[in-house]
């Protein structure tokens, strides 16, 4: 059981609705029914029923409401006081941003050099790093963060999603996998094979596999928790992963990046995030730099037109 837990539970119990609930909180509605799955799981009983088009506390859930509802306060007192302590401090004049995506082939190295790049042209300290979906929201919310960018468009309740340009799909395949010798591949010479899904990550925003599947992908989803489950996927089950299309994220031999056929691949947007309401002049600077100039970031990462100004 945890705090995010209890506070998607006493939202939803508040609206009558998990899809309510999931925009009050600026998650999906996915994220919502899957955090109450397993917390009735760990309670042992149900906590809601649905109704028509909304749901209704059990017993059990009326039960639990209440104290639900301390904890949440009790949780959101420790913020406001750690809200309070650092208002009292010396604002920070840095810029700290993430790159909303898995851990990839040689993404400190990438983070390194574009955070380098935007320190000379904004004139300011930044620091980017990757982050996976909720972490990084709870992060941006808390201040920890002055923004995101994402792979795809978000929406999230209290923050601005602005698109700054597009990247084309890839497909990540293994050395083995019967697909390997084709140059290019197309949706229907995918479909009998399994896709990875993550749904820490597929569920947070518009991925590129959440885009390509609205495109008409249809192969069959499979979730995989570790390191070495991955690994086993791309060798020995055929499995593959949709993503950017950079060579350089190829991990040779072990897995390439592919094509799609240009005639399906939809191109998928790269948004900038940040909270609503009054922003610090280097946050504002971030701002007019992403928009003017991701065609930088093109030329940076060599990936052969895979990334396209907005």
């Amino acid at each position: 059981m945890n705090i995010r837990q209890l506070q998607f539970f006493r939202r939803a119990a508040g609206t009558g609705s998990f899809s309510d609930a999931a925009r009050a909180e600026g998650v999906t509605v996915q994220a919502v029914s899957k955090s109450m799955h397993e917390l009735e799981e760990e309670l042992g009983g149900r906590l809601f029923v649905r109704e028509g088009r909304g749901i209704r506390l059990t017993p059990l859930g009326e039960a639990l409401l209440e104290p639900a509802h301390r904890a949440v306060e009790s949780f959101a007192s420790v913020e406001r006081a750690a809200a309070s302590w650092r208002g009292s401090i010396v604002p920070r004049r840095d810029l700290r941003l993430a790159l909303v995506t898995p851990p990839f082939s040689k993404h400190a190295f990438i983070c390194g050099v574009v955070a380098r790049l935007m320190t000379r042209s904004l004139g300011v300290e930044t620091h980017l790093s990757v982050r996976v979906g909720f972490e990084a929201m709870a992060e941006l919310r808390s201040g920890a963060l002055d923004a995101l960018f994402t792979v795809g468009h978000l929406e999230a309740p209290g923050c601005t999603c602005t698109q700054v340009g597009t990247v084309t799909p890839g497909v990540f395949l293994g050395r083995h996998h019967p697909l390997r010798g084709r140059r290019r591949l197309s949706f229907s010479d995918l479909a009998p094979y399994p896709v990875l899904w993550c749904d820490d990550i597929d569920r947070f925003n518009e991925t590129v596999l959440v885009t390509c599947r609205e495109h008409g992908l249809s192969s069959p989803l499979e979730s995989i928790d570790t390191d070495e489950e991955v690994v086993d996927f791309l060798e020995s089950r055929n499995g593959y992963i949709m993503g950017v299309n950079l060579k350089a994220l190829s991990i040779l031999p072990f897995a390439v990046m592919h094509d799609l056929d240009p005639t399906e691949a939809p191109a998928v947007p790269v948004c900038l995030v940040m909270p609503e309401g009054p922003r610090r002049p280097e946050v504002e600077r971030l701002d007019h730099l992403i928009r003017s100039e991701f065609s930088l970031l093109k030329k940076l990462l060599g990936s052969d037109g895979a990334v396209t100004d907005c």
